[in-house]
């Protein structure tokens, strides 16, 4: 029995396509549009690297979850089976690849006057004040022309990519802004340091990493909070990666994403693939923290309207009346 894979043997199953690793196992699909469905389990569908088998409940993405779950084996049984094997490779998704061009950050978009983006993230989005003020004052955040918040993917001090924020919506549209800056890498996000990092936390946005230390405040200690812009795997491994180069490898990585469908998948997905790796201490790495609302900053922003009625009724009530502290 297989108990433990390499990292190069993960790297090399994760690119396998499914489809041609199926057709080495004797199974047959019927192309229909952009679909492939199964001759024999016609609710098993495939879509590139995605699987749904509907009559069943399963649906995923890449060829070791899918051996996982079709032919009941181990995560190390699935990658040692499929990394030892000669099937095609598929290619990397466009936003993984390599910019065209390097990226330069535009500074000269900046302004002095932040006072939109400081209404916006503690006002609208009831981002903590010093969070905010801490975030510019270590120039990881500003606010552009535009009145855009403004997130640096800053790396040893080098700005290597951003994303930015509407901080009104558009007048045609009505819709909020947001983008991220041509050429930005598409392995990496925003990001930054809470003292020397020991545990990367991982986002969809930079407002959910800024709710979520918002949210725990003293809790959060000698971590790195990441932006990933969206769920991509590859962010996070390049990331972990980076960590390691820096000297500070991960003893743990908190999945923190949106609690939806996609975000589920995505969170127990990676955290299955991580429990097979183990840090410096011999311990497992990976674990998932979902808020209870959607989002980070809608479960920050609920319980922010919690806490402010109880807190001026307490300002507001003779001392004789308060209770006595526990």
């Amino acid at each position: 029995m297989v108990n433990r894979v390499r990292t190069e043997q993960v790297d090399r199953a994760k690119r396998v396509d499914l489809l041609d690793y199926l057709d080495s196992k004797g199974e047959t699909f019927q192309k229909e549009g952009r679909y492939y469905r199964h001759t024999e389990h016609d609710s098993l569908i495939i879509r590139d690297q995605m699987y749904a088998w509907n009559s069943r409940g399963e649906k995923g993405a890449g060829v070791i979850n899918f051996a996982q779950m079709y032919y009941g084996i181990s995560f190390p049984e699935a990658v040692e089976d499929i990394a030892n094997g000669s099937f095609k490779e598929k290619e990397r998704p466009p936003s993984a690849k390599t910019p065209s061009e390097p990226y330069r950050y535009p500074s000269h978009y900046e302004v002095s006057d932040t006072t939109r983006m400081h209404q916006y993230l503690t006002q609208d989005r009831t981002i903590h004040p010093k969070v905010v003020d801490w975030l510019e004052r270590k120039d990881y955040i500003t606010q552009d022309k535009r009145g855009n918040v403004v997130y640096k993917w800053k790396q040893q001090g080098e700005v290597v990519g951003a994303d930015r924020q509407g901080t009104q919506p558009m007048a045609k549209t009505g819709d909020w802004f947001k983008g991220i800056d041509k050429n930005s890498p598409g392995n990496a996000g925003f990001s930054f340091d809470i003292g020397k990092p020991e545990t990367l936390y991982v986002f969809e946005s930079a407002v959910d990493a800024l709710s979520y230390w918002s949210e725990k405040q003293g809790d959060i200690q000698n971590a790195r909070m990441l932006s990933m812009s969206g769920l991509k795997r590859h962010t996070v491994s390049a990331e972990m990666n980076r960590m390691n180069r820096e000297g500070y490898s991960p003893k743990q990585v908190v999945i923190a994403v949106d609690n939806d469908p996609s975000g589920h998948d995505f969170a127990y997905g990676l955290k299955d693939v991580l429990q097979n790796y183990v840090n410096q201490d011999g311990e497992r790495v990976g674990n998932v923290d979902l808020p209870k609302e959607k989002d980070w900053n809608e479960q920050l922003k609920k319980n922010v309207a919690i806490e402010q009625p109880r807190a001026k009724e307490s300002q507001s009530s003779p001392a004789k009346d308060k209770e006595p502290e526990r």
